[in-house]
């Protein structure tokens, strides 16, 4: 009798070890909660100056990258259901998306010119992915995970959009959260068999069966993963466990890697904290954890880098580590940078619905504003307006015939189909006026042949309206 209750003991304890039962809850002030707790506990005791001294006047035009990454205008969702938006409990409860509120911020975003929206997937390990729960590996997903999961693609292309899949957040570490296990969510971060079990059984099936799909954006590994460290988030309250930075870059490394091997065309990214962990700048005390040199370091798979960097940005960080305060080519980065989380609040003088092209015009490669969960759509909106605005240059267009090619240019740039009294001008790397051209009707040739190359902003102005598009001088 004794040995069947101790038998019976281990098995409910390796069951419940690092995990609760506490009431479920949809974190409404996610992120209030998390900036609330970086602040009381003064990690990061940034300064109000800004890392290159420049003006900080964003209606001049910044030195800035040559890339050909297009800029991104989108949102958060981040969750409907937070953790369970796809997911199967142990005792069989199933989650499946709420596709009428997923359609209903799809059109949102939609109608306010935003093209991308960043979800996450995982999110804590609270119901996805499914675990074997004799050994803690990760088991098969069940089939309804990967058809709900198209489905949600689906809906975005039909509606023009794009899904950036955020897999893992820090929160998998905190088993204080209802059904997290944090040991168990540990071992896929630090130990390879439980890894390779992951990779396996849960995300490599998903990311064959997604394909290249013309609703997914890219891959995102982890959300802020420094906040699972005692480096970076010493004071960061509630994790049971902890990890180091070799162990996430090592996971990030040996998922693209999987990922790009399985499906070469798609884009994988990670979510970094802020400039802290994802700049080189030494004498403010930033590093980029994330450069192709400390993945592969790590990991060991050379295919294993990242395609573009993703930052996050909140007042805690001030000027110093603002994206809205510090022009992109001040910031020693070697891919292109999206702005991933922001709050659309008055930022240091910044007004709200300037903060996605001011971002633009420092450089930035995209901006993606937190979050539906966490604001209004009242706040979100005019950010979102604002820069696809500014973006388009449609409402310049002749019966819908407007064309600029190439982009990038060599020598001359052409555009066709402006309508009358549509004013050309050309701003080079420090907001200097290169031309200024009244358009004719049917074409307009340029000669940027003498430029240096780089980014450059073309401007169309008429009596009522600016537009403003990069273009790439090869």
């Amino acid at each position: 009798m004794k040995l069947k209750l101790l038998a019976f003991l281990t098995l409910f304890f390796h069951f419940t070890l690092g995990q609760t039962q506490e009431p479920w809850h949809n974190h409404k002030n996610y992120k209030e909660e998390i900036i609330k707790s970086i602040k009381e506990n003064s990690e990061f005791n940034y300064n109000n100056s800004i890392i290159s001294p420049q003006k900080n006047n964003t209606s001049s035009l910044p030195v800035t990258k040559s890339s050909n990454f297009q800029f991104i205008n989108g949102i958060n969702i981040a969750w409907v259901n937070y953790g369970r938006d796809i997911g199967k409990e142990s005792n069989g409860t199933e989650y499946h998306p709420d596709l009428t509120t997923f359609s209903n911020i799809m059109d949102q975003v939609v109608n306010a010119g935003g093209d991308v929206i960043r979800w996450w997937y995982h999110t804590n390990g609270s119901t996805n992915p499914v675990f074997d729960t004799n050994d803690d590996f990760v088991a098969p997903n069940p089939t309804f995970f990967a058809t709900d999961l198209i489905a949600i693609l689906d809906l975005a292309a039909s509606k023009g959009l794009k899904i950036q899949i955020c897999l893992w957040s820090f929160d998998m570490l905190k088993g204080g959260q209802w059904n997290v296990n944090s040991s168990r969510n540990k071992k896929i971060i630090t130990q390879d068999a439980y890894l390779q079990a992951y990779l396996n059984n849960a995300l490599l099936p998903l990311v064959n069966t997604v394909g290249n799909h013309s609703g997914l954006y890219a891959w995102e590994i982890f959300n802020e993963p420094e906040g699972m460290t005692l480096q970076y988030a010493s004071g960061w309250p509630d994790f049971t466990d902890r990890v180091t930075m070799t162990n996430i870059q090592w996971m990030i490394n040996k998922t693209t890697a999987a990922i790009k091997t399985a499906q070469p065309n798609v884009k994988v990214t990670n979510g970094a904290l802020g400039f802290i962990t994802a700049i080189d700048n030494s004498s403010n005390g930033f590093i980029n954890e994330y450069t192709d040199q400390k993945l592969i370091a790590a990991g060991g798979q050379t295919n294993g880098t990242l395609d573009y960097y993703n930052l996050h940005y909140y007042n805690w960080a001030g000027t110093n580590g603002s994206p809205f305060h510090n022009n992109y080519s001040a910031m020693n980065l070697d891919k292109p940078t999206v702005i991933a989380e922001y709050y659309p609040i008055d930022t240091f003088g910044v007004t709200a619905s300037n903060l996605g092209t001011t971002l633009l015009q420092r450089g930035w490669d995209g901006s993606l504003v937190w979050s539906w969960t966490d604001k209004p759509w009242n706040e979100i909106e005019p950010v979102l307006l604002n820069l696809s605005s500014f973006l388009s240059i449609s409402s310049f267009a002749n019966q819908n015939e407007l064309n600029l090619y190439p982009n990038p240019v060599k020598d001359r740039i052409t555009i066709t189909g402006l309508v009358t009294n549509t004013t050309i001008e050309i701003y080079d790397l420090m907001g200097k006026k290169i031309l200024t051209k009244t358009a004719s009707l049917n074409h307009n040739s340029i000669d940027l042949s003498y430029l240096s190359k780089g980014i450059y902003v073309l401007f169309l102005k008429n009596d009522s309206q600016t537009r403003g598009i990069k273009i790439s001088k090869e």
